[in-house]
């Protein structure tokens, strides 16, 4: 990620996405819809995803079990 211009880890679905603004926001998938994602810096493997928005089939959970998840990877990386 620093190769490419992030120092801070990696965003997707604004105008400060990284590394590249506007990958997320100039897809077919940003509109009504989108997901989370975790990919520690250390291991830069994806240990959790998620998806959500207003067409059905999407997952929908809510703040506290995408908090969940991120303390679950986070303990598992100590």
């Amino acid at each position: 990620m620093e190769d490419r211009g992030s120092n801070a880890g990696w965003c997707v679905g604004d105008s400060q996405t990284s590394p590249e603004p506007g990958s997320w926001d100039d897809s077919p998938f940003s509109i009504g819809r989108g997901f989370d994602i975790v990919v520690p810096r250390r291991t830069m493997v994806v240990e959790f995803t998620t998806n959500h928005g207003t067409p059905q089939g999407n997952e929908n959970i809510d703040g506290d079990a995408v908090l969940a998840a991120v303390r679950d990877v986070v303990d598992s990386l100590e």
